[in-house]
């Protein structure tokens, strides 16, 4: 779904250079009285969407390889969480309730809807289990790794990376508003623009003309 959407932005964007070409073509012909749809208008119109659909692009590689690294570091938390429970099981009994936080937390299903409402439950969940270790007298592992000090450090790891999903997040969410905004704003938006070049090429040079049907079939429409 998200690719048919983007290839709907860059087709609407293509299809808008083939209109301003058009355009380019009728030379002093093309005259409107309205300055929206004015030559150099559309032509700045089409720059600043390259330039938010660029910008999209980007920020949308760089969330997946910060989502890709997030899922490699939380792919060791389960791992982590049972050796933790193998090291108490043998230097004393562990509660429900820490059997529970160590074992239950890798049953929390994952889906795209709720996948960040995931990593932020298992991130609560080992901060818990942190602090009733350090409570813990008998909780003295050989193995560093499961050290309550290194487990700190994992943790804020995890933290940090998740944090960095979620603000690479907010700012592909505010560039896809711009692009949004810069593509199918009312009025004055590529889309819009578009519609309004079109119908004075309709008007001015008739619509059996030659010149509206080369433009009428270029395809720019709103978001699906």
């Amino acid at each position: 779904m998200l690719l048919t959407c983007e290839n709907t932005h860059i087709r609407n964007l293509a299809n808008f250079d083939s209109l301003i070409a058009k355009i380019i073509g009728y030379g002093k012909h093309y005259k409107p009285s309205k300055g929206g749809i004015e030559l150099e208008a559309l032509s700045i119109v089409s720059q600043n969407a390259k330039a938010a659909i660029a910008n999209v692009d980007v920020l949308k590689n760089t969330y997946i390889h910060t989502v890709n690294l997030r899922d490699v570091a939380f792919d060791s938390l389960k791992i982590v969480n049972q050796n933790i429970c193998k090291a108490l099981q043998l230097t004393t009994n562990i509660s429900e309730t820490e059997m529970y936080m160590l074992l239950g937390s890798g049953k929390i299903g994952s889906n795209q809807f709720a996948s960040q409402q995931r990593y932020d439950f298992l991130l609560e969940n080992f901060c818990k289990i942190i602090k009733l270790l350090k409570a813990n007298p008998f909780y003295l592992p050989q193995n560093s790794e499961l050290k309550v000090a290194k487990l700190e450090d994992f943790y804020a790891s995890l933290y940090l990376k998740n944090n960095e999903v979620k603000q690479n997040n907010a700012l592909l969410s505010n560039a896809c508003i711009i692009r949004n905004e810069v593509m199918y704003r009312a009025h004055n938006g590529l889309v819009a623009l578009a519609t309004k070049a079109k119908m004075y090429i309709k008007y001015h040079y008739g619509w059996e003309s030659l010149q509206y049907k080369q433009v009428s079939v270029l395809a720019i429409k709103n978001q699906p």
